[in-house]
């Protein structure tokens, strides 16, 4: 998933996308300390992910701008919907899971006149949201 861009920005960009991967490696294990763990360990996720995606926002690549943003999305709601993955993660995923779908929400604004497209994936993590919700 690492991709080498030789610019001034090329060792942020390794960093960022070697950062994404060992959280995304540490969302799939299970935490020593779930209860203290996972909000950071979330929030980093997130903030990898949304860094990601503003690295290629200022280099004028929205294609790939939407994908990790889209990505990040996703692997939150995988982790809401995957029953064997401690009830402290899942929580802080539902909690934090507008941080990229406002992402989304500003990406669609900026680049699409229609926002169908962020609506169908915000119905979708509400969907999700309410079928695996772990306290309902």
């Amino acid at each position: 998933m690492i991709t080498i861009i030789i610019t001034s920005f090329g060792f942020v960009f390794m960093q960022l996308a070697t950062l994404l991967q060992t959280y995304r490696a540490k969302l799939n294990r299970h935490c020593q300390r779930p209860q203290l763990e996972a909000p950071l360990l979330v929030a980093e996720y997130i903030s990898a992910g949304i860094g990601m995606a503003k690295w290629y926002e200022r280099h004028n690549n929205p294609l790939l701008q939407e994908f990790y943003l889209k990505n990040t999305l996703s692997e939150l709601l995988e982790q809401i919907a995957d029953p064997l993955v401690d009830t402290a993660i899942r929580k802080q995923c539902m909690d934090q899971l507008f941080k990229p779908l406002l992402a989304l929400k500003r990406f669609y604004k900026h680049h699409h006149t229609s926002s169908q497209q962020f609506l169908k994936l915000q119905r979708d993590a509400c969907q999700t949201c309410q079928q695996f919700n772990p306290f309902y």
